[in-house]
């Protein structure tokens, strides 16, 4: 399912090296995270961000901690066990679009 989000980056983009499970080598990704408000006081869903390509160079340029940003991508689910044997899930959004933030006009 593709989607649209929008909210403040909860840290700086991270750069990652990959090793492809097959031995041939190894692939790029950055990584940040989205915190997406959906009611005016209530706590905010907290989305993984991975991004490839042209929008991995865009994003370790653009995306830092606290800034406001709007993604496009494809939302998929990480699901896994904490240690007290609970079935936790993270929202990921494998980034398709980065909508920069637009320069302000000068007076």
């Amino acid at each position: 399912m593709y989607v649209v989000i929008s909210g403040h980056a909860g840290k700086t983009t991270e750069l990652k090296n990959i090793d492809r499970r097959d031995g041939s080598g190894s692939f790029s990704i950055a990584e940040s995270s989205l915190a997406v408000k959906v009611t005016k006081d209530g706590e905010p869903d907290w989305y993984k961000l991975k991004f490839r390509g042209d929008r991995m160079i865009n994003a370790g340029s653009y995306v830092q901690k606290g800034s406001l940003q709007s993604v496009v991508g494809k939302l998929t689910f990480e699901d896994w066990l904490d240690a007290d044997e609970n079935r936790v899930s993270k929202g990921v959004v494998t980034v398709t679009e980065l909508q920069l933030p637009r320069k302000s006009a000068e007076a």
